[in-house]
């Protein structure tokens, strides 16, 4: 019987493991999952499957992207790019009575800027995904109603 934690870390995704249902755990280690220090958003589905939203093939905060994996988190083999711009970040996911999973994240929050005005030029957006597991299968949008980069709220307007 094995509990695992998983958390965000400089190099990606931590692990730590307990046996004893959580009064010891092992140290942190990589998970194998990488990432560039930001947050990420994992759970199971209804069919089973996890779903990891991650930054995949990135450089900074780009390539947002739902994996899953039909093999308990082992391996991630489906693949979806959300949005491949940069500063996307923050994401998370829930599925809907409908089928569809739903998913938000951020764009160009305007951390770390130096001033008011580069703050300002950011989009400094909300947005939203709306998929299926049978778009990430496929590794592209294959179902009619499925949607990607839909802006929910704009500070900037």
């Amino acid at each position: 019987w094995r509990l695992s934690w998983i958390f965000r870390t400089r190099y990606g995704i931590g692990a730590a493991y307990s046996y004893d249902r959580g009064k010891n755990w092992s140290a942190g280690q990589d998970s194998g999952l990488n990432g560039p220090n930001s947050r990420f958003h994992i759970c199971r589905l209804r069919s089973g499957r996890i779903l990891l939203i991650n930054h995949v093939n990135y450089t900074g905060r780009n390539n947002l992207t739902a994996l899953l994996s039909d093999d308990d988190g082992k391996t991630f083999p489906y693949k979806l790019l959300l949005d491949e711009r940069a500063e996307v970040s923050y994401p998370d996911a829930m599925e809907a009575d409908d089928g569809y999973i739903y998913i938000t994240y951020d764009r160009e929050r305007g951390a770390f800027r130096k001033n008011l005005n580069s703050v300002m030029d950011c989009a400094r957006e909300i947005l939203y995904a709306k998929i299926t597991e049978e778009d990430i299968l496929a590794g592209k949008l294959v179902n009619p109603n499925s949607q990607l980069k839909n802006i929910i709220s704009k500070l900037n307007e």
